[in-house]
């Protein structure tokens, strides 16, 4: 059978995509040994408590919630970079849900990411961009406060924060999208979740675009860490 266009469109997208960082590439084709479904790190606890904790070694010594919310950084910065990178870059919504992305064990690093059947569609809104990637993480920050005592406003701070890193990274390779990437960052960090967890610094050189988080990731109570860039007690250091 051929596949259909949004298929075979999705299938040239996604290597290209990869190009622009680790954090957009998404494998294709069959499926991995080992690969679990995007759904179980919100259903499998063993499986969420698996990630937390391989943080917190990789970390260590930090506290749990440090490392949970380190880890939902990066599993953020994975949803988001490759839904920004398609949608800018080729005017394509990649259709992500949870039962369709999967990802990988790995010791470090972003977490591998899988989708066996990649499919786009064309010319998606903004708003829609947000819908997929909330679709994906919300489920996953609601298993993890169930795990431990953490913050919505620090995972979600996490989230927003990842929007503005994959939107600077993808001005970088593609100056000529800054006005597209800027509207979209509007709307994205805006945008449920995400609305009054930062502001944007017009102007600013910053490769994460210019955005400034009101909350904390906590890797700063890790001995010897500076809050990070974007964060929110930088401002009140001056």
């Amino acid at each position: 059978m051929t596949a259909s266009p949004e298929t075979d469109r999705a299938r040239r997208i996604l290597p290209q995509l990869a190009g622009l960082g680790r954090f957009f590439d998404v494998g294709t084709g069959a499926v991995p040994v080992g690969a679990r479904t995007w759904a179980e790190l919100a259903t499998d606890r063993a499986a969420l408590a698996g990630r937390v904790d391989g943080v917190a070694l990789r970390l260590a010594p930090v506290e749990q919630r440090v490392a949970a919310s380190v880890m939902f950084q990066g599993l953020a910065a994975r949803v988001w970079s490759p839904l920004i990178g398609s949608h800018l870059c080729h005017g394509a919504l990649l259709d992500l849900s949870p039962d369709t992305l999967a990802w990988l064990p790995s010791p470090g690093g972003a977490v591998p990411l899988h989708y066996a059947r990649p499919a786009v569609h064309r010319d998606a809104a903004p708003t829609l961009v947000y819908e997929r990637g909330l679709r994906l993480l919300e489920p996953v920050a609601a298993a993890l406060r169930e795990l431990l005592p953490i913050s919505p406003r620090v995972l979600w701070g996490n989230s927003a924060s990842t929007v503005a890193e994959a939107l600077g990274a993808v001005t970088a390779a593609r100056p000529d999208l800054t006005e597209r990437a800027r509207e979209l960052g509007a709307v994205l960090t805006g945008h449920g979740r995400h609305a009054g967890l930062g502001t944007w610094i017009p102007g600013s050189p910053r490769p994460n675009f210019g955005y400034r988080r009101l909350s904390c990731c906590l890797y700063h109570r890790k001995s010897g860490v500076a809050p990070c860039g974007d964060c929110v007690l930088r401002s009140r250091e001056r």
